[in-house]
């Protein structure tokens, strides 16, 4: 398939189909996903490099009004420091990560990477964080983003199908390399919905994050992540944030990813975000 045909079948998976990954609340801008049972994956042809990041179509998404939400963050150090979606910390009055039903920990720092659906988030408290992935994954490579989508444990495997960018434009605006999955496989089966999902990690089969979860489209299943270079430039910013240490010593494939979702969520590696907006009252006129 030569370059102009790729582009071309990239442009129709993804046009006017992609919408932002909002947190579990924002009921009008969770992604509808139909028909999961039936999408049909990527093909297989082995790992391929993908082309330089600053190809591919660009998708334009309507970041609306922020509301109390939900949605999924992760470990990168073992004092507290969190990764997760912009939109998902982006005007939130209070974020907590959650340790247990109505229990958990205040968010204290919130850091916005300024051109990418980035937030990095300090508590006082802290798990055993995940290993950063050093390279880029290939079109053709299999990833298994796992967290809280509906506010609920769910997983998502997803196979690389190729890069994009992502234009962010209403409540803030930014442009941004992003990397393009198709969906082989989600647990539960009859999860309807990834909304609650933004922010989760995005592992490669060693356990390595290579992207975080930040849009999907609305038919056949794809969900996109952030770019590890917009994780890298995030995280040059604040070396205390920088882990070297992983919670991941066995390989992930499509049989097991549902095992490694459910422990790291048990060790609290991998947590849901509660965001709180405060609602403000409308004066009598």
């Amino acid at each position: 398939m030569n370059r102009l045909t790729y582009l071309i079948a990239i442009l129709a998976v993804l046009y006017g189909v992609v919408s932002a990954l909002m947190g579990g609340e924002d009921g009008p801008r969770r992604p509808q996903i139909s028909s999961p049972e039936t999408t049909s994956p990527a093909p297989w042809r082995g790992a391929q490099k993908l082309p330089d990041r600053s190809t591919g179509p660009t998708i334009e998404v309507d970041v609306g009004a922020k509301g109390s939400s939900t949605g999924t963050a992760f470990a990168i150090t073992s004092d507290g420091w969190w990764l997760t979606a912009r939109h998902v910390a982006h005007g939130c009055d209070a974020l907590w990560i959650q340790t247990a039903p109505r229990k958990g920990w205040r968010v204290a720092e919130v850091h916005l990477h300024p051109n990418a659906d980035l937030a990095l988030l300090r508590t006082n408290q802290g798990r055993v964080p995940l290993t950063l992935a050093q390279g880029a994954p290939g079109r053709g490579e299999d990833g298994f983003s796992l967290g809280y989508p509906q506010g609920k444990p769910g997983d998502v495997h997803a196979r690389v199908i190729g890069q994009a960018r992502m234009k962010s434009v209403g409540r803030y605006r930014i442009n941004e390399p992003i990397l393009a999955w198709a969906e082989v496989s989600r647990t539960p089966r009859s999860l309807p919905a990834l909304g609650g999902l933004s922010g989760g990690p995005m592992l490669d089969d060693q356990g390595r994050v290579v992207g975080v979860l930040v849009a999907s489209s609305k038919r056949r299943g794809r969900v996109m992540t952030a770019a590890q270079s917009s994780i890298n430039d995030l995280l040059a910013n604040y070396p205390a944030a920088q882990a070297s240490a992983g919670a991941l010593s066995q390989r992930i494939d499509g049989n097991s990813f549902r095992q490694t979702g459910q422990s790291l969520r048990r060790d609290l590696t991998i947590a849901k975000v509660l965001c709180r907006v405060r609602q403000t009252r409308r004066r009598p006129r």
